[in-house]
């Protein structure tokens, strides 16, 4: 349960638009009793008057009442600006008047910033990252009966491109798509279900690509390359698809080694039978001394993508330079 007891105003800013709505519901509902609710909740228009007006009102049979004013980028435009500077942080200790940046980007370097930063009245909201965002998602598809189990989640996760650097959606965007996936799912979304919602390059793709690799088909190699480039399939996507399928060689080789049978290292790996086949004829082609330092080449390429500007054709190009070799 969250500790801060909201009073006065303050600036939701970031870009995530989703995350600042459910903010936003989850203050309404701690603070507002439904029966009075009407009486006690008030959208504001960008005029500074009104703005001032409304969040100077006192609460009816309430303890707070709660103004919100939708685009509060357009405040700086108003005639009256400064005024509103000055008198924002004198209204009741009653109302909560949450200003919301939705279409007129605030930057930090603005005046509206820079006064509720100093004021520490500043509630950011950034993307979610890691298992934040996973509880998140997990914790949205609980309350519709719905399971899913870690390493799927992390597969959506990957396959959405949420998570990539040129990602330039939202989580109500990851939502809608999980709320899709979720209505043609029964008890449990299914990494089936994923893969065929989301429709990522084929797998047999990235077979291709290894299978070149071990051969080493340079010219193949570029027309794959030119392929993800076709399809825009961001870098991020192509890498966690190599270092799936590289990390599926190496489990089977390894798994191998102890004696147990493809049925069942099949059924450890969560792989049907006909990509089992294709797992093991491929892992043939390299040793696992092989695949440990390719996968180590994967995560210093994925590195190097999220830590400098270097294109996503750079980054394949030198990855599968490194294991072409390497083999």
């Amino acid at each position: 349960m969250e500790s801060v007891d909201y009073s006065g105003a303050y600036l939701l800013h970031g870009p995530e638009k989703f995350g600042m709505e459910e903010k936003r519901r989850q203050i309404e509902k701690r603070y507002l009793d439904p029966a009075t609710k009407d009486l006690n909740y008030d959208v504001a228009s960008g005029d500074v008057g009104e703005i001032l007006a409304k969040a100077n009102t006192l609460p009816f049979l309430s303890e707070r009442r709660i103004v919100v004013v939708k685009d509060a980028g357009l405040l700086a435009s108003d005639p009256a600006f400064d005024r509103f500077l000055e008198e924002v942080f004198e209204i009741p200790a009653s109302t909560i008047l949450l200003l919301m940046e939705t279409e007129t980007p605030v930057k930090k370097n603005q005046k509206l910033y820079k006064r509720f930063d100093k004021a520490h009245r500043v509630i950011a909201m950034e993307r979610l990252t890691g298992q934040v965002l996973r509880r998140f998602l997990a914790g949205y598809l609980a309350k519709q009966n719905r399971r899913i189990r870690p390493e799927v989640l992390e597969h959506f996760i990957r396959l959405s491109g949420y998570g990539d650097r040129q990602f330039t959606g939202d989580l109500q965007g990851l939502v809608n798509t999980l709320d899709q996936i979720a209505s043609v799912s029964e008890g449990e979304v299914t990494m089936e279900a994923v893969d065929a919602f989301l429709d990522p390059f084929s797998a047999e793709t990235i077979f291709d690509l290894l299978a070149a690799i071990a051969r080493k088909d340079g010219a193949a190699i570029l027309n794959l390359l030119d392929e993800f480039e076709v399809k825009e399939e961001p870098a991020g996507r192509i890498l966690y698809m190599i270092a799936r399928q590289t990390g599926n060689l190496l489990y089977y080789k390894t798994m191998k080694e102890t004696g147990r049978s493809d049925g069942e290292i099949f059924r450890f790996m969560g792989v049907k039978p006909y990509e089992g086949k294709k797992i093991a004829a491929q892992s043939g082609a390299y040793t696992k001394a092989q695949l440990g330092r390719h996968y180590r080449y994967i995560l210093d390429e994925e590195l190097r993508m999220k830590s400098t500007s270097a294109s996503d054709r750079d980054v394949l190009q030198t990855l599968l330079l490194s294991m072409l070799r390497d083999n």
